[in-house]
């Protein structure tokens, strides 16, 4: 009985064990003796300092809880919030210098042909810089960032749809609005002008940055719309090879699929790792 004289003391016996030793107390005086002298250690003695948690495992336990937990909010809002979260992302990781350079670039186009009106002149100015303007943006999507991209668990490829979305989108609203301020006809039949040339063009050098790197799409991008430009008006002008060229760089339907095409081949290759380099970067789907 003695060996629960300490716990009954400090409270923690259970309550038929309590008992017990109430009644045998109220007949033995050695056992209300020791009860007293344990009584007056668990009296004096400073109650128990708890100790601060570590950190490490502090930390560990939040992520494992929020990793596990059901989530009560309802798939969808929480999709759409997190979509706008990775666009505003995005949206910070894009150098400043290229957007203000595509405006730069889309105005100084207008200011052309509004000091020197030319019938035709607009569809004309606008299709040799929108693709161009366009091409140049879309090649530095694939620069931003990349060592945050890393880190986030997030798919490569969804985050380089945002960032197309987002430089393209922005390239094809300054056409759009340019095409606007300058549209003296039918603004239907100057949008069809650059349409799928920028398209073409944008894709097509996504395709090569995400496998070279953006140098190098910048590159080829210029020297394909070189060719462009000069087989529609100095490389073989009357000649098949010319108007060929001439018809590849139009809005058609074949055009815009063979862009699409580029586009989804393009957002395929992140996965497999950064351009130039053989170890994986980014988060695969």
């Amino acid at each position: 009985m003695k060996d629960h004289l300490p716990a009954y003391a400090a409270g923690v016996l259970d309550a038929a064990e309590s008992a017990r030793v109430s009644e045998h107390l109220a007949d033995c005086p050695d056992c209300r003796a020791d009860l007293a002298a344990w009584q007056s250690i668990a009296t004096a003695a400073p109650p128990a300092r708890l100790s601060p948690p570590d950190p490490a495992r502090l930390v560990r336990t939040v992520l494992t809880r929020s990793a596990t937990e059901p989530v009560r909010e309802s798939g969808r809002p929480r999709r759409l919030r997190h979509l706008a979260a990775l666009l505003l992302a995005e949206a910070r990781l894009i150098r400043p210098a290229v957007p203000i350079a595509s405006a730069l670039v889309m105005a100084l186009g207008v200011a052309v042909v509004l000091l020197q009106p030319v019938a035709g002149s607009a569809g004309l100015v606008l299709s040799l810089i929108a693709p161009l303007v366009a091409a140049a943006g879309v090649a530095g999507t694939y620069r931003a960032g990349p060592e945050l991209i890393a880190s986030l668990p997030t798919s490569g490829r969804l985050l380089l749809l945002v960032r197309l979305a987002l430089v393209f989108g922005y390239d094809l609203v300054l056409a759009t609005a340019a095409s606007a301020v300058l549209a003296a006809g039918s603004l239907h039949t100057l949008i069809a002008a650059w349409l799928g040339p920028m398209a073409l063009l944008a894709s097509l050098s996504l395709l090569v940055a995400v496998r070279f790197g953006p140098d190098v799409a910048l590159g080829v991008a210029v020297g394909l719309w070189s060719v462009r430009v000069l087989a529609a008006g100095v490389l073989l002008p009357d000649g098949w090879p010319a108007r060929f060229i001439v018809a590849s760089w139009s809005t058609t339907a074949p055009v815009l699929a063979v862009s699409a095409a580029a586009a989804i081949v393009a957002v395929a290759v992140p996965g497999r790792g950064e351009p130039g380099g053989g170890r994986r970067a980014t988060h695969s789907m």
